[in-house]
């Protein structure tokens, strides 16, 4: 008896009910790339309808997108699917089909083989697409198909070193720079309520114009993993968005409610925008530390705001459950930055040029 993989990913997507979009995203990129991986290097693997007619026609095909699109399988100029516009590596694929009963933990363990030694990811991708691996043959194997259980074994015994990077963050004086930079209130705005609430670019994008007034204390919102967390609205955001919707243009509603951020045609702002503004004002800095200009990303202001609050005596369980964090060892790493600027501020110590 054979088992679509095709069907399986749609299956287990639809069960990821309360998950944000960003969120089943993911899984499903991750997934993708399983699958690439098998076609490309498991032929066992195929379904046995594949491998017979156009199927290798359609693997030569698939490989010489990818080699055009320097081997990317999506297409990300656009976060939705939208395949009827143009051949991506990502249509082909869909064309193609593996059988699950067919995998083996050989399968797997070439598979995170592949991609420490080939893709150079780093180890919170690896970690992210283990994580997905696992819960998806677990959703199978509980739903009863027919998933190999050394596969499940193998899974379970892999295992992944977090890197502990620290993250790159912006001081006090940069951020007052970086917001006297901007010339547009939309923007500024987005930028404030990021650094004052410690938001993700996704929930950000996601708010609606009822969510953020004068009368509302906080705000709850679902991050990762659906789990939901209550966040303050500062009076700096509040006095912004109130600035902001003075000249807000009219927005229709769309599945998630009117939005409260809107592009110039009314609809609502899209992350690949908020990224984009941020590069063009950091060219504004000249005096920014280049690896920031270059690096500075939305992520980052969430960085900045834990940081700055580490900073200011904010206990940091309290930045745990303003970030949504579910491990505390998450929104430790920001003690690590602290104690670098400690550090660097003894260095500055008068006596130290001074003594014999």
């Amino acid at each position: 008896m054979t088992l679509s993989m095709n069907l399986c990913i749609d299956y287990f997507l639809d069960s990821l009910t309360g998950y944000s979009q960003e969120t089943r995203r993911n899984y499903e990129r991750d997934l993708q790339q399983l699958k690439l991986y098998l076609v490309l290097f498991r032929p066992h693997t195929l379904m046995e309808s594949a491998l017979v007619g156009t199927s290798h026609a359609k693997i030569a095909q698939l490989k010489a997108q990818l080699e055009k699109s320097q081997g990317k399988l999506w297409d990300t100029r656009s976060l939705k699917r939208r395949y009827d516009r143009e051949l991506t590596s990502q249509t082909i694929l869909d064309s193609i089909d593996i059988d699950v009963t067919k995998l083996r933990k050989e399968d797997i363990a070439g598979f995170f083989g592949y991609l420490e030694s080939t893709k150079g990811l780093s180890r919170a991708t690896l970690l992210r697409r283990l994580a997905s691996l696992r819960r998806f043959f677990r959703f199978l194997s509980k739903e009863g198909y027919a998933v190999d259980s050394g596969l499940i074994d193998r899974l379970a015994d892999i295992s992944i070193r977090r890197e502990r990077k620290l993250p790159m963050v912006l001081s006090a004086d940069e951020v007052l720079s970086f917001l006297q930079s901007i010339d547009n209130v939309r923007d500024r705005t987005i930028i404030i309520v990021m650094l004052f609430m410690g938001l993700r670019i996704s929930e950000v994008v996601s708010l609606n114009v009822d969510e953020i007034t004068d009368a509302v204390e906080g705000v709850t919102l679902r991050g990762k993993g659906a789990k939901e967390r209550y966040v303050p609205v500062h009076q700096q955001v509040r006095t912004a968005v109130a600035a902001y919707k003075s000249i807000r243009p009219d927005a229709e509603e769309d599945k998630l409610g009117e939005p409260l951020f809107v592009s110039n045609r009314g609809k609502r702002i899209d992350p690949s925008t908020v990224r984009k503004f941020i590069k063009r004002y950091c060219m504004a800095m000249p005096d920014l530390d280049a690896r920031k200009r270059r690096h500075l990303s939305p992520h980052k202001f969430r960085h900045t705001f834990a940081t700055l609050l580490l900073s200011g005596g904010v206990d940091i369980r309290y930045i745990q459950e303003l970030l949504g964090h579910q491990n505390l060892s998450t929104t430790e790493i920001y003690t690590s930055v602290q104690t670098q600027e400690l550090t660097r501020a003894v260095a500055k110590h008068p006596l130290g040029d001074i003594m014999p």
